[in-house]
């Protein structure tokens, strides 16, 4: 068991571990840490950096690593997310209405048979139906909860469900009738990651250099779309289909 540090002791233990003070004083670090970020969240970035290596006298501790870019990292990735936030739940609605959108439009489908047939073919144990119930309180949910339990139509539960459970029932929907709601879904659990990472705020670029080098190339699919953009220059497009 680690023990807990107060502020000073965080200080000299991020010292012991190479992490310099020359950009960043000791005392805005402190102030930093005290009323903006937390040291497990600020720390994590050190994974970007490098260690002196065996037979260093300062093997295991960091190289040229400043509590600045710590810092400053933490705020770029704050500033990640937001945007990734966004383009998460932008998916998340388009998806929904596309499936409303063919819902509506399939004269085989009234918005509750739907429901019904996924609970009894996907769902006989309820189980989504019983994770909606322990959510009913929720102010903005319980309303709505309210009004349809447990006969919910279509447009009454995508408004309840996670984003997990909602690319299921697509994809329930379009192994049904033939549709392609979620077009390429081999991104999807992807998105799905991505957002709840970020509802619970976790970091994305903690580990930035590991990422890079696990990482394959782009998937043809992202590239040829990337590649199109008219709002995208050419020399871009060039540097993002590399």
């Amino acid at each position: 068991m680690k023990k807990l540090l107060n502020y000073d002791e965080l200080v000299q233990h991020m010292k012991d571990k190479g992490i310099k003070f020359e950009i960043v004083s000791e005392n805005e670090a402190l102030e930093f840490l005290k009323n903006h970020n937390y040291y497990m969240k600020l720390s994590s970035y050190r994974f970007n950096y490098q260690k002196h290596g065996a037979g260093h006298q300062k093997e295991g501790q960091y190289l040229n690593l400043d509590f600045a870019y710590l810092q400053k990292l933490s705020t770029l990735d704050m500033y990640l997310r937001r945007e990734v936030e966004q383009m998460c739940l932008d998916i998340e609605h388009a998806i929904k209405v596309r499936l409303i959108d063919e819902v509506t439009r399939n004269s085989q489908e009234n918005g509750y048979e739907l429901v019904k047939n996924y609970f009894s073919e996907e769902d006989p144990d309820l189980r989504l139906l019983k994770n909606i119930r322990k959510n009913k309180a929720g102010e903005y949910c319980k309303d709505l909860f309210n009004k349809y339990y447990p006969y919910f139509p279509i447009w009454a539960l995508v408004e309840l469900i996670t984003f997990g459970d909602l690319l299921h029932i697509c994809r329930y929907y379009d192994k049904k009738y033939g549709t392609c709601i979620l077009l390429d879904n081999k991104f999807m659990n992807i998105v799905r990651d991505f957002r709840n990472a970020l509802a619970h705020n976790n970091c994305l670029m903690n580990k930035m250099t590991e990422r890079m080098e696990d990482s394959k190339q782009a998937d043809s699919t992202i590239t040829n779309f990337v590649f199109n953009l008219d709002c995208v220059s050419s020399n871009c497009r060039k540097k993002i289909c590399e």
